[in-house]
């Protein structure tokens, strides 16, 4: 093939491939960047105002000496996110069409939160009420094998209180865990404790209302690990911490 051809063909190529690429990055071009800073005491920012429908990416650094996690709370759609202390992880959102508040819980398991608030303002052109996120999802634990243990937990107000202190084997383990509250909704976080002494979150059971019960299996290794409720101050009604409540107990897997 002579040189035009070859300037000719390698045109046409691109050509070609424009539209794909354009496809590829016009959801990233539609997304604004919105930073959050994680530390040790708090995340920031507390409010971050946005459009009714409008796409975000959250930028989420790490500035802390403990891993954080973000979440939606309270029906907002954002799976949990782990950030190492040190790193920046980004992940997906777009706001609900219409005007309202979303809570994102930025948090140290077992230790400081803070509850984000995103604010939308308006309406989005084509009116709906869809929100979506995307991310890596703190329960990497969680598994669909067949649970080698079964471990029963009853969540009072504030109590967590497995049917015993320490699981049969290591491996796939289902829990279940029953809220006997009246009146507070409770949730079960299996944390594994990490050699520097921080947190883990292999997994939990979310908002449990009064009465009712839920399940989840958590492949786990061997370790120390803690069974608790992090519910905080803002999230599904709560006005305190149930972990500082001393809603946490010690559990084993040998």
């Amino acid at each position: 093939m002579n040189r035009p051809s070859l300037i000719i063909g390698a045109f046409l190529a691109i050509a070609a491939a424009a539209p794909f690429a354009a496809a590829c990055s016009g959801d990233d071009a539609d997304r604004r960047t919105v930073r959050i800073v994680q530390a040790d005491d708090a995340c920031t920012p507390g409010v971050i105002d946005a459009k009714a429908g409008e796409k975000l990416r959250f930028e989420v650094k790490n500035e802390g000496k403990k891993d954080h996690e973000v979440e939606g709370i309270d029906g907002t759609k954002l799976e949990e996110l782990l950030v190492p202390a040190g790193r920046t992880r980004k992940i997906d959102y777009t706001v609900p069409g219409k005007e309202g508040v979303s809570k994102i819980k930025c948090y140290i398991p077992g230790g400081s939160s803070t509850i984000i608030e995103v604010r939308a303002s308006g309406q989005a052109a084509d009116a709906g009420d869809e929100e979506e996120g995307d991310g890596g999802g703190a329960g990497t634990r969680i598994t669909d094998k067949t649970p080698l243990d079964t471990i029963h937990v009853r969540l009072s107000d504030y109590k967590v209180e497995p049917e015993r202190p320490a699981a049969n084997v290591s491996g796939p383990i289902k829990f279940t865990a029953e809220n006997a509250s009246a009146t507070e909704v409770h949730e079960l976080a299996v944390l594994r404790v990490l050699p520097d002494g921080g947190f883990e979150n292999t997994g939990e059971i979310e908002d449990l209302d009064p009465g009712t019960s839920g399940e989840i299996t958590l492949d786990l290794p061997a370790g120390k690990y803690v069974l608790a409720c992090v519910i905080v101050p803002g999230e599904a009604g709560s006005k305190v911490d149930h972990y500082a409540e001393g809603m946490h107990t010690d559990f084993v897997v040998p």
